[in-house]
C-alpha cells in the first residue's frame, strides 16, 4: 500500500482573491487557467532534497474562484482541495492535500523518514507563498 499523508496549509496573502495564482513549480504543462472540471496539468516540483517529483492534476470540482478540487495522478496518487477566502482584500487560501505515494524513493524511506519529506513539502510551500507575494509585490 502506497505511503499516505495529510497536510494542511494555510496562506495569508494581502491581495484580493482575483489576483491570487500558485506558479511556483519547476514546470507546468497542461490546460490554461481558469480551472474547471475536466482540465488537467502535469507538475515538476522540487524543494530542498535532491529529488523532484511529477504529479497530474485534474480538476473534478470548481467554484471559481473559492475553491478547486483535484484528483493526483502520477508520483502521487489522493486529492488535493484549495480553498480562498477574502476578506477586507486578503485572501486566506487553504490547501487539504492527501496524497498517497507511488513515487518509489519516498514510498521507500516514508517509514524512516517521514519527518524529513513533511520538513521538504513545508519548504516548499512558504517558497510557494513568498513566491505569490513577490509576483503581487506585497511585503511579508
Amino acid at each position: 500500500m502506497p505511503a499516505a499523508y495529510r497536510f494542511l496549509e494555510r496562506w495569508v496573502v494581502p491581495a484580493p482573491i482575483e489576483r491570487w495564482r500558485t506558479d511556483f513549480v519547476i514546470r507546468a504543462t497542461g490546460d490554461e487557467a481558469p480551472p474547471e472540471v475536466g482540465k488537467k496539468n502535469e507538475l515538476l516540483v522540487k524543494a530542498y532534497l535532491p529529488y523532484k517529483v511529477n504529479f497530474g492534476l485534474e480538476v473534478v470540482e470548481a467554484e471559481r474562484p473559492r475553491r478547486i478540487l483535484s484528483r493526483l495522478s502520477k508520483d502521487f496518487d489522493g486529492s488535493g482541495e484549495w480553498t480562498l477566502e477574502e476578506k477586507d482584500g486578503t485572501t486566506v487560501a487553504t490547501l487539504d492535500w492527501r496524497p498517497s505515494v507511488n513515487h518509489a524513493l519516498i514510498r521507500r524511506l516514508t517509514p524512516v523518514l517521514r519527518p524529513l519529506f513533511r520538513s521538504n513539502h513545508n519548504w516548499s510551500m512558504r517558497h510557494g507563498e513568498r513566491s505569490i507575494r513577490e509576483y503581487l509585490g506585497v511585503a511579508d
